[in-house]
């Protein structure tokens, strides 16, 4: 190997790690493999900004070295730097300190790239000149995304600055994608790489220390953000108050203390995005070689291709009674597709210009502190009452707000509505809570004002409300007046739909309460009435509400009148179904809409893996939900990438599964916490196992696990329930939950019915569990 340079990154704190890296560079810049080797504590930074000779420093070397034993923004955020400078990669971590590997787990960005242990500096010497492969990261192929050029990094928490930030990206029309953590808690690097090279400017921003999930949070940030600065991508870092940025760093963000504030950095950010699109930003990625290369499979989260799903979107018997108004409510878990539904509904109904498509995604952040602070001081009867009429009024002035956008230009063309516009115009205005903004800051600003009011009337006193007292505490409009209006002027358009989708994102299925499915079902109930209201007058009026199963579940066990909505369960069961999915996405990289999917499949990958043919493999491996397969397929094409591979070979595979399966068994761990706390890490009682296992085998696992019998039945539901867990028939077939359709009653049936139970672990979490 020729001579290399090497800078190395590492926190202050504690000093033994400082200590013996330092040591180490010693000894490494006496070896003829090393030109030069520099540590940041090395760089002649008096009187100068220290970050700018650090990145400087990781500029000038062939590889970039990062220890990662102790997570910190600046070694985060030099790492991300290093990977878009296109620099070779080494992460290592001290093995003397405190195990920190579940943080790096949970955050998940450092063990998708992998790292070396070392205990001392001669051991940290030999983990150097012992690394074979010190190839880059490669995001050559990944090309600008023209319909959604900017990546934004979402919060856990919907607090209002990250609204507003959302809502003046929308109002600057600035598509976007972006990460969120309550779709997927864990952040790929790999993904990271991907969407920040697709983007012409990237959105982050920094939480004080006060917000719940802060750190995880602030470290994704410094990540992305870095990626951004190496590949000289178009960067706005806010951070919300004086911290928590370090000193270092302090010139490369914007720091706000009021919204306006985030309205200028956005406005100061938007131009610089469309003058990308106008060609004034050099081109940085090279055109990509081969095929593979250039293949875009989309993204798995469909919040992320809003605008181009329609290009690919299965439309499935769910999708097509929906569209026909026959459903009421679309249930389906994670990872089902519910958002992707949601958004392709939403386009083809659009493409109707008279229709009024109404689509909302409460944020359940809003809700929930609703619901904290109002919802204790009210008697259920009352509660009932204030919920419903609160549900009635924000979709009626959606429908309003909606009206007023589409005919803006218009009305000033057509006589015969621009008196019905003025007129409709002047009531929506009356309240200037709800005229401005996304629908996120009209309902957050909405609720402020409520609960501010409500505060003034009643204080802290429980009280049931009367009709009268509803009405003085929501309305702002003469809501008969309001809701004649809209119905006089939706005579002269088609349809109108009522599309609602993320009232139940993030919600936790053992923390639910009755006051959080009194949300639900008081909207369920609010759509019902605008609906009967709108067709009693001859108005087209439909409406869809978009749930988890589990969470509908628990409504419809604390509803009376169980039968009264219209339902569809969107959860994926037919492996063909699945091999169209991936075929449409794989045909709009420039094939013909009528290619077999085998004749593409064979052009990208190889036939079989250790004998299985290779679609199934990893159809088998996806929990038959459509993200985790998009995500397995995509972890697969970056190893063949990165390997310098024209398709996407055995090893390749291989390496991409175990990859997926150790963040699958993340992200189902995380998804039995909500549901049991106690039994969240029940996942790991099977390293090392037999793939086979008796329930007596079983029973021994939960003994060493220690989890006592009387919870034995329980925990054996939950691992059926989220397919961790099938059951093999007397014919020796193993049956997971979704051969039957998610239907839990009729697997346990089967458990029962079994002479001799033996279970199978299912093959999605071979690879991770080293199984």
């Amino acid at each position: 190997m020729a001579a290399v340079s090497g800078f190395i990154a590492y926190p202050a704190n504690p000093p033994m790690v400082g200590q013996t890296i330092e040591a180490a560079a010693k000894q490494l810049r006496t070896l003829a493999l090393i030109a030069s080797f520099k540590t940041w504590r090395e760089l002649d930074v008096a009187g100068r900004f220290i970050a700018t000779e650090v990145l400087g420093g990781i500029t000038d070397s062939d590889c970039f070295i990062a220890d990662v034993s102790v997570l910190n923004f600046n070694v985060v955020y030099e790492l991300g730097f290093a990977i878009g400078s296109r620099k070779k990669i080494v992460l290592v971590r001290f093995a003397g300190i405190e195990d920190d590997n579940k943080k790096l787990s949970e955050l998940g960005i450092f063990d998708t790239i992998g790292w070396k242990n070392y205990e001392n500096s001669s051991d940290l010497v030999g983990v150097i000149r012992n690394v074979s492969d010190l190839g880059s990261i490669d995001f050559s192929s990944e090309r600008i995304n023209e319909k959604a050029p900017v990546y934004l990094l979402d919060g856990k928490f919907k607090t209002d600055p990250l609204v507003r930030i959302v809502s003046r990206v929308k109002k600057a029309k600035l598509f976007f994608r972006s990460f969120d953590p309550n779709e997927s808690q864990r952040m790929s690097a790999l993904n990271a790489v991907s969407n920040v090279a697709q983007s012409h400017g990237v959105i982050v921003s920094l939480l004080p220390s006060e917000i719940v999930d802060h750190e995880y949070h602030n470290l994704r940030a410094a990540f992305v953000a870095g990626l951004a600065a190496g590949m000289g991508k178009h960067l706005c870092f806010i951070q919300f108050g004086d911290e928590p940025v370090p000193i270092d760093y302090r010139d490369i963000v914007t720091v706000c203390r009021h919204p306006t504030q985030i309205d200028e950095a956005i406005a100061e950010f938007a131009p610089q995005v469309t003058l990308a699109f106008q060609g004034e930003a050099p081109a940085l990625i090279a055109e990509p070689r081969t095929f593979l290369e250039r293949l875009h499979l989309g993204a798995s989260a469909a919040e992320n291709e809003f605008q181009n799903i329609s290009e690919y979107y299965v439309e499935t018997d769910a999708f097509r009674r929906a569209l026909r108004g026959e459903v009421r409510v679309v249930l389906g878990r994670k990872g089902s597709g519910k958002s992707a539904l949601f958004a392709h509904l939403r386009n083809v109904l659009r493409r109707n210009r008279q229709n009024i498509v109404i689509d909302l995604k409460p944020e359940s952040y809003k809700l929930i502190k609703f619901k904290e602070d109002i919802f204790g001081l009210l008697t259920e009867g009352a509660l009932d009452h204030l919920i419903t009429a609160f549900w009635e009024y924000v979709l009626l002035l959606e429908v309003a707000h909606k009206l007023l956008e589409k005919d803006r230009v218009v009305h000033t063309r057509d006589p015969s509505i621009y008196e019905p516009y003025r007129d409709l115009s002047e009531l929506y205005d009356a309240d200037e809570f709800v005229s401005e903004g996304d629908f996120s800051e009209r309902m957050s600003q909405l609720i402020s004002r409520i609960q501010d009011d409500f505060r003034s009337r009643f204080g802290s006193k429980v009280t049931s409300l009367t009709q009268a007292q509803v009405t003085e505490l929501l309305y702002k409009h003469d809501i008969r007046e309001l809701r004649e209006n809209i119905c006089e002027y939706l005579k002269i358009k088609d349809q109108v739909w009522l599309i609602i989708d993320n009232v139940d994102k993030g919600w936790q299925t053992h923390g639910i309460k009755r006051t959080d499915l009194i949300i639900i079902r008081t909207l369920l109930e609010s759509t019902r009435k605008i609906e009967r209201e709108f067709n009693s007058r001859d108005i087209f009026c439909k409406s869809i509400v978009c749930l988890r199963n589990d969470v509908y579940e628990l409504l419809v066990g604390e509803t009376p009148d169980r039968g009264k909505e219209t339902k569809v369960l969107l959860d994926w069961t037919d492996a063909d179904s699945l091999r169209e999915l991936l075929r449409r996405r794989l045909i709009v990289n420039d094939l013909s809409s009528d290619t077999d999917f085998m004749q593409v499949w064979r052009s990208i990958a190889a036939t079989h893996v250790d004998g299985e043919e290779s679609c199934q493999f990893l159809i088998d491996r996806s929990l038959m939900r459509p993200r985790e397969l998009i995500d397995c397929l995509n972890h697969c094409r970056g190893f063949a990438i990165n390997r310098g591979h024209n398709k996407i070979e055995e090893e390749d595979f291989r390496d991409g599964i175990k990859v997926h399966s150790r963040d699958l068994i993340q992200e189902i761990s995380y998804e039995i916490r909500d549901i049991w706390s106690m039994v969240e890490d029940i996942i790991y009682m099977f390293m090392d196992a037999e793939r086979t296992i008796s329930e007596e085998g079983l029973q021994l696992l939960f003994i060493d696990f220690n989890i006592t019998e009387e919870y034995w039945e329980q925990v054996t539901e939950l691992l059926l329930w989220y397919g961790v867990l099938g059951i093999f028939r007397d014919n020796g077939d193993p049956v997971y939950i979704y051969d039957l359709s998610y239907d839990i009653k009729l697997l346990k049936t089967l458990h029962g019915k079994t002479k001799v139970t033996v279970f199978e672990i299912n093959p999605a979490f071979h690879a991770g569990l080293e199984i």
